[in-house]
């Protein structure tokens, strides 16, 4: 048994046996020497087990945005365990997570984050706590910590409540730098939590599971941050090839003008823009034929910064690149540019009326700010960073 899991079972004994026992978890909550994922394993020891089940479904097998309609077909996994969907967009969502809590004793995290705010794992975590302190719920809260794949890197500007939704936090930068075991200490902190919160620190292993359908590798975790902007737009991010936002495309992007590559490689020299050819299988231009590039970053790179400049210079040069319209996130009538974006001047400077010195300030000051508000709750030694 892993190590964290051998300190869960041992120092946490009195928050698991005879106890109804939450676990918010996917496939990654799982033990390689023992064969079994941790609901397995703790259903024997536990008065009972309730799985609480994050977007994508329990072994990442649905899509971005689509509910789990059937649970049943869990059931044979552990016939003595119980399993809940937090990711529903009803009207009555906290009443549904506060019924999904009743009765339990103690809340185990075992999820695996990648660092940026777009993720909804961790807002659906901040959802939970919001119960838990709102409705004066007697629950222990044990978080089994893992890297952060992004890194200790910080970037971007701190959403304010009026872009907030399922895919952006008020209160956290694009690309935030702490774990998961971090976010939840400052989030108890923030909402002015007082339930107990025990964190299992972190083992060195990054992603032996990956955590969703369009994250295939840590590679994808350091880009995320700006190449997740791509979403807002009428451009194929990369759903339904194997290297999602590292390819992306459309049938209309080989009408750039000619040179446009080599002066953008020539000029930003942090990643470099390979051209290709390829065919979604599914999502946007679904078997279309799409012009585009593969993104191949170098030992540093601030996502944020170069995909905000690259959506930018593309719409400038492709009458036919549009911003995606309508509603994209349950909860919110702002489109998927302004949620994803989730500032003003940096929408503003998509749109061509802020001139670039002005949001490179912005983002670096705000990236300050962030560091320095968030030392009181670093657990480990390796400080969080501005790269440029």
């Amino acid at each position: 048994m892993k190590n964290q899991y051998q300190r869960l079972f041992k120092d946490y004994k009195h928050l698991i046996e005879n106890k109804r026992v939450g676990l918010f978890c996917n496939q990654v909550s799982f033990d390689f020497t023992e064969g079994k994922y941790l609901f397995q394993m703790l259903s024997p020891a536990s008065r009972s087990v309730s799985v609480l089940i994050p977007e994508h479904g329990l072994f990442a097998e649905l899509q971005d945005q689509v509910p789990v309609e059937n649970l049943s077909t869990y059931r044979d996994l552990d016939k003595t365990v119980s399993y809940v969907s937090l990711y529903i967009s009803t009207p009555d969502k906290t009443d549904h997570i506060a019924e999904s809590l009743d009765g339990i004793d103690t809340l185990i995290i075992d999820i695996q984050d990648i660092g940026v705010r777009y993720y909804t794992f961790l807002p659906t975590i901040a959802e939970v706590f919001k119960v838990l302190i709102d409705k004066e719920l007697s629950v222990s809260v044990v978080v089994i910590d893992r890297p952060n794949p992004a890194g200790r890197q910080v970037e971007g500007t701190i959403l304010k409540e009026e872009f907030s939704s399922l895919i952006g936090l008020t209160g956290l930068p694009h690309r935030y730098g702490l774990t998961l075991g971090e976010l939840c200490m400052f989030l108890r902190s923030q909402y002015n939590g007082d339930f107990p919160l025990q964190i299992i620190n972190k083992e060195p292993d990054k992603m032996p599971v990956n955590p969703s359908p369009n994250i295939p590798n840590i590679n994808t975790c350091r880009i995320f941050s700006g190449q997740c902007l791509l979403e807002g737009t009428n451009l194929s991010e990369g759903r339904g090839t194997t290297r999602p936002f590292e390819i992306f495309g459309a049938p209309f992007l080989g009408d750039l003008p000619s040179g446009w590559l080599e002066k953008w490689n020539e000029e930003n020299t942090a990643a470099v823009l390979r051209p290709i050819q390829f065919v979604p299988t599914f999502h946007k231009h679904k078997n279309q034929l799409c012009y585009g590039f593969q993104l191949h970053p170098g030992e540093e790179i601030h996502s944020l910064l170069y995909s905000l400049k690259m959506i930018r210079s593309l719409k400038d040069n492709l009458n036919e690149m549009k911003w995606l319209e309508g509603p994209y996130e349950a909860g919110s009538d702002k489109p998927a540019i302004k949620l994803l974006v989730g500032d003003g001047d940096l929408i503003e400077y998509l749109n061509g009326r802020v001139e670039e010195e002005t949001i490179l300030s912005r983002i670096h000051d705000q990236e300050k700010k962030w560091i320095e508000m968030t030392q009181p709750y670093l657990l480990y030694d390796e400080p969080l960073l501005q790269v440029y």
